[in-house]
């Protein structure tokens, strides 16, 4: 499978039929104008969390579905978190969203060692972005989460993203380690982790994919660059997923694009749940195609036997 835009992310995720998710902290209105988007695509049924009497009477104000199950958490967004990951620990939602609160709050609930959520290793943020000038959607991590990661933090980040494709219906997904050079230069940390990791995924620590690096940003998204430098690559100009050396890289890179009229999305992976946490300015539309690819990663639905 290749997704070569957001239309079609929504359209596998509808494949997945209506799912529930928890929404922490969910009294403010681009959240629920979101939210709204994603119910009348057949996407979702939220739980909302929070202050009950805020959300109630924002439901009303903007005419929203007066069915949508509220839960109402009297304390700070501290208990607001903790009651949103309960709801998903007691099988009651399937993936969980970030409302009008800090990040760290919510993954600290998240992250709790009794009562968070089980992971897989390490979390990691995956932005989506399409743009004009490239033929498909693809993905950037990790811009989100860790700053400075170190190799090992690096492989599971990897392991995180070839999972998270395979799950979207990618067979073998194409996976550029991003650095400022193409070849490996002895003596320099960024490269030759990300030699390493290569022969990692030539061996199959990844499952299967195709992994290469050092790529610069040119390679990974540019057929001209790709001709110009004659490079032999299966993954340059054809990437789906971009893992950039630290966070700085891999959220300036793509907050460029998007600013130059690209459009984004992004996706917390590595728990046991997809987790969507946006920043509060993120547009309605944002949500919508984050809750989207959210979705597409979970299992579709086994239908009941005859």
């Amino acid at each position: 499978m290749i997704l070569r835009n957001f239309n079609e992310l929504i359209g596998v995720a509808k494949v997945r039929g209506r799912r529930t998710v928890a929404v922490a902290r969910a009294e403010e209105e681009s959240v629920l104008e979101g939210l709204r988007m994603a119910w009348e695509d057949e996407l979702v049924e939220p739980v909302l969390v929070g202050d009950g009497r805020r959300i109630e009477a924002l439901v009303g104000r903007l005419g929203l579905p007066p069915g949508w199950r509220v839960v109402h958490a009297a304390g700070d967004d501290c208990d607001a978190a903790r009651r949103a990951v309960q709801v998903l620990r007691d099988g009651e939602a399937e993936l969980l969203m970030k409302g009008q609160m800090q990040t760290s709050t919510l993954f600290k609930a998240v992250l709790e060692h009794s009562q968070g959520l089980p992971k897989n290793g390490i979390l990691s943020h995956i932005a989506f972005v399409e743009i004009a000038s490239y033929p498909k959607l693809f993905g950037a991590t990790d811009g989100g989460l860790t700053v400075q990661p170190s190799f090992e933090q690096k492989v599971r980040i990897v392991r995180n993203a070839a999972q998270a494709f395979h799950r979207l219906g990618y067979r073998r997904p194409k996976i550029g380690l991003l650095s400022y050079v193409e070849r490996v230069k002895e003596g320099d940390p960024e490269t030759m982790d990300w030699r390493r990791i290569v022969e990692m995924a030539q061996g199959g620590a990844f499952g299967d994919v195709v992994v290469e690096g050092p790529l610069a940003m040119d390679l990974c998204l540019s057929l001209e660059a790709k001709r110009v430098k004659r490079v032999d690559s299966e993954v340059a100009a054809n990437v789906d997923v971009i893992v950039a050396p630290n966070i700085t890289a891999c959220n300036a890179s793509t907050k460029a694009l998007i600013l130059q009229g690209g459009s984004g999305a992004g996706v917390v992976v590595g728990a046991s749940a997809p987790i969507v946490a946006l920043s509060r300015g993120d547009a309605p539309k944002t949500r919508l195609c984050s809750i989207a690819a959210a979705i597409a990663m979970l299992p579709e639905r086994r239908s009941d036997a005859c």
